[in-house]
């Protein structure tokens, strides 16, 4: 079954920001129910790199009017200026659902890469990115790979990918997401996929179900939408505000139906508020699917989100090292503390719906 795992660890220093007093620096220790991985928490971290993380609103205004000109993804140029897929995948050349535009990714990241153009405006503060443009989004990521599936099966491992501005690794401002699709799944698609097979052979339950059985009566539970279940990770990947969700039942995208697909959109929309509320202006998300010609009864669609640094004259980057390299994970503040500020922000009590 389902173990939280948490080592707790001190260290004394003589600190100089307290007359070379002698103070304690705490670490948690935290594993990763499903694989294993460690994160360390590391208290008070959040507020040392809290400068880091503001925006220089000038600045950003000064970036957004720059790429404004020529951006390929504006209305006016979309059309011109974005590849086109071939008759033989697309007789029309693009795929829209609603505002969103669907266009092969000219030097994509998977041998079938897609971008999905999410809105006519340029740049969206992070409040601005409301749910039935995400929603038009996702449902066009959903069309390409539908199509996918008829036309190349053995491409059967999509992620949907979020980056949005520099800090989150943009190359392009435009409000946009990523349709990555390969014959094999990617690294964190593989683990969860492997640790959840082995979770049911050796419980006999899905590990996802499990999951939202013992988070849902917790503090790290935020809410429930339409069979989409939204709450803090005991130990974050990442660590920067990290939420995660899970659609109970549905194992890869195309079993997903059109209320879970709101309520994947609302739930990015409303912690999307939240990070806006704390002053981010950037944020990565991956929504990870199992196989998509199969149903599996061991996994679950699932989505990880995080903001990132904000925009300044001084570069600033939470990837380094530790988790780039070590591979381990860092939370800047407990995932519980998390959890509280996201329900207080959205007036929510652990195990409760989103309005």
């Amino acid at each position: 079954m389902i173990s939280f795992e948490t080592v707790h660890k001190r260290c004394s220093i003589l600190n100089p920001l307290k007359g070379f007093k002698e103070d304690v620096v705490t670490f948690e220790y935290r594993k990763d129910p499903l694989t294993g991985r460690n994160t360390t928490v590391v208290k008070g971290m959040l507020e040392y790199v809290s400068k880091f993380l503001s925006t220089d609103e000038k600045l950003l205004g000064s970036l957004a009017e720059k790429t404004r000109v020529g951006c390929p993804f504006c209305p006016e140029s979309v059309m011109a200026k974005t590849p086109m897929f071939t008759e033989d995948f697309s007789k029309e050349g693009r795929i829209r659902v609603g505002n969103a535009v669907v266009v092969p990714n000219l030097l994509g990241h998977a041998e079938r890469s897609a971008v999905v153009v999410m809105a006519k405006e340029h740049s969206l503060r992070l409040d601005e990115f409301e749910p039935s443009a995400i929603l038009d989004g996702l449902k066009g990521g959903l069309a390409y790979v539908r199509r996918l599936s008829e036309t190349d099966p053995s491409v059967s491992f999509p992620v949907f990918a979020f980056n949005y501005l520099p800090p989150a690794g943009s190359s392009i401002f435009h409000p946009h997401m990523q349709v990555l699709a390969r014959d094999r799944p990617f690294y964190l698609a593989r683990l969860f996929l492997e640790k959840s097979e082995e979770y049911r052979e050796v419980n006999g339950s899905n590990y996802w179900h499990d999951l939202v059985e013992v988070e849902k009566p917790g503090e790290r539970h935020l809410f429930e939408k339409d069979g989409v279940e939204w709450l803090v990770p005991f130990a974050p990947l990442r660590g920067l505000n990290e939420v995660q969700a899970v659609v109970v039942g549905r194992s890869n995208f195309l079993e997903l139906g059109d209320g879970e697909w709101l309520g994947i959109a609302e739930g990015i929309s409303s912690i999307l508020r939240f990070y806006h509320e704390q002053g981010y202006v950037s944020f990565n998300a991956v929504l990870l699917s199992g196989p998509v010609g199969a149903h599996l009864d061991y996994f679950c669609v699932n989505l990880r989100m995080v903001s990132r640094p904000g925009i300044q004259p001084t570069c600033f980057t939470d990837a380094w090292a530790l988790p780039y390299l070590l591979w381990d994970g860092e939370a800047l503040e407990e995932p519980e503390v998390l959890a509280g500020k996201i329900r207080a922000f959205l007036g929510r009590r652990p195990g409760g719906k989103v309005r």
